[in-house]
């Protein structure tokens, strides 16, 4: 199994350390490689936090979170740091690419780090590009750029180390229909071609129905919606 959430809580605190809201409490989620996961439920619920878990980006109060197996509590910044760069993919509602970059420039700030043949990782960028429909105008930056574009550009970049886990929070709640419907295609079968799995949190039917999975958040736990 790629990823497993299993019985995970955690709660928001205050200063003083009193706990002012439980948002998940006992979530439990299995993802396999290449799978695609849908999670739905009202603002507040938590998904949010669930993939900020998934990811390494929090921490859970109680419960564990595997990657293959192997626990991701205890690991150092700077393991957690090289986790999310090599394993993790993350694409958010806004785009957050840098303004005073190039397209071209913000695709490549993943890879960076790892001091790898950057010839490949050109051809990777240049092959993703064509296929996103953004080479053209690589050499813009993200002010130049209309929302469809930019949100492409960061789907790009969250798969140019290719990652073996995506996580999209809301990547089409900012977009039109047309650009939503272009976005989900373009997620689905770039998750597909390169066997990456993904957990998408949304509120649009449309993009859970691509999805293999879907569950639902309520009251701090994850349901399975059987169809």
């Amino acid at each position: 199994m790629l990823l497993e959430i299993k019985d995970v809580s955690k709660s928001y605190k205050s200063r003083y350390g009193r706990t002012i809201r439980e948002v998940l409490t006992g979530a439990s989620l299995a993802v396999g490689d290449g799978e695609r996961i849908a999670i739905t439920g009202p603002s507040g619920s938590g998904k949010t936090t669930l993939l900020n878990l998934a990811g390494t980006l929090d921490f859970p109060d109680k419960g564990e979170i595997l990657f293959r197996g192997n626990s991701l509590s205890g690991i150092d910044t700077a393991g957690l740091a090289a986790f999310r760069n090599r394993e993790v993919g993350f694409v958010f509602q806004f785009h957050h690419l840098l303004p005073q970059l190039t397209l071209w420039e913000n695709v490549l700030i993943p890879a960076l780090p790892l001091n790898g043949n950057m010839k490949e990782v050109y051809k990777r960028a240049e092959e993703l590009l064509r296929e996103t429909g953004l080479w053209d105008i690589r050499h813009q930056k993200p002010g130049e750029l209309s929302g469809g574009e930019c949100q492409r550009t960061a789907v790009v970049r969250a798969l140019i180390n290719q990652p073996s886990l995506l996580l999209a929070d809301e990547p089409t709640g900012s977009l039109d229909d047309r650009n939503a419907t272009m976005l989900t295609k373009l997620l689905t079968t770039l998750s597909a071609r390169e066997n990456t799995a993904m957990v998408v949190v949304t509120h649009a039917g449309g993009v859970a129905a691509e999805m293999d999975k879907i569950y639902s958040l309520k009251e701090g736990r994850l349901t399975e919606n059987h169809q």
